[in-house]
């Protein structure tokens, strides 16, 4: 193998099927080919790279470390020739093809569906794929091309993207229901509660801790947590506190689960945007989807589902 390797597409999608399979008898199947000319495909492969990509067993196969290397660059590799394809196809007038939208957890469970189903009536030949992460990796993809929207807190100004402010959210103490019992928190009072946090770099504990530092608070941080799922079952099941804007614990709140108070002394804003590349932000279907993000936000603000 030399510098100027080529991979067939070919390949390499029959490649990622053998690891999702974890299996060429069903990876043959689904793609159906014979199985000794899969095999082939995966040996030609192995042979250019000089590497073992699968380990073989009684039960199946398992990636080995080149290949799961392998297989996080195929996954980027289909996806940036998914966003080609909407890039080149969204320069007619027609608004169709597929839009990549990238969103965190808590944001994207109330502005997703209400987006999907505003989109279905506007814009029917537009093709919605949702991609959930935490600001940090939607910032990554969006750079990468591998996503046309992001719905992100606080990203860091960059050139090459274009921000347009949604709303600024307010960081609140969050608590088991009825475990608050005074209507705001100081950050000292809040960071003497049993805390359960994300770990560094989050972006939202960043925010806390530069907070936190200036005004000499220490934070009693007990449990560590970098699921936003687990921390808020943690806090539900009384295992201790957590620091969150509302939005991020809505539907806790309206089962009754959950309470956020607001943290004042200091105010602790978390912004929320709405980004896509500067040189995509002109294209008319991105730009009909960043509107309809923010129509749908006002709209959850306005019913007072957002606060």
């Amino acid at each position: 193998m030399n510098g100027d390797w080529q991979i067939e597409l070919r390949a390499l999608r029959y490649f990622v099927c053998v690891a999702e399979e974890k299996s060429f008898t069903r990876a043959a199947g689904r793609l159906r080919i014979a199985q000794p000319a899969l095999s082939r495909q995966i040996k030609r492969l192995e042979d250019d790279l000089k590497v073992q990509l699968f380990e073989r067993h009684a039960r199946g196969t398992e990636l080995t470390e080149a290949g799961e290397i392998l297989l996080r660059r195929a996954y980027l590799i289909f996806n940036q020739i998914q966003q080609t394809h909407h890039d080149v196809t969204i320069q007619s007038s027609h608004l169709g093809g597929v839009v990549s939208v990238g969103m965190p957890p808590t944001p994207g469970e109330f502005i997703a569906p209400r987006l999907l189903e505003r989109s279905k009536e506007r814009y029917p030949d537009i093709e919605l794929r949702f991609v959930e992460g935490f600001s940090g990796d939607l910032e990554r993809k969006l750079a990468n091309n591998e996503i046309g929207v992001a719905v992100m807190h606080d990203p860091a100004p960059r050139d090459e993207i274009h921000i347009s402010k949604l709303l600024v959210e307010h960081l609140c103490l969050v608590g088991k229901t009825g475990t608050l019992k005074k209507p705001s928190y100081s950050l000292a009072e809040a960071g003497s509660y049993p805390l359960v946090m994300p770990s560094r770099p989050n972006f939202l504990r960043i925010l806390i801790d530069g907070h936190a530092e200036q005004l000499n608070i220490p934070l009693n941080i007990v449990t560590r947590s970098d699921g936003i799922g687990h921390t808020k079952s943690l806090v539900k099941y009384g295992h201790g506190f957590t620091i969150l804007t509302y939005g991020a614990i809505i539907s806790e709140v309206q089962q009754g689960v959950l309470e956020a108070v607001p943290i004042q002394d200091p105010e602790i804003l978390w912004t929320l945007c709405v980004a896509m590349r500067s040189d995509q932000s002109r294209k008319k279907t991105l730009a009909v989807i960043e509107e309809l993000i923010r129509e749908v936000v006002q709209e959850l603000v306005a019913d007072g589902i957002w606060r």
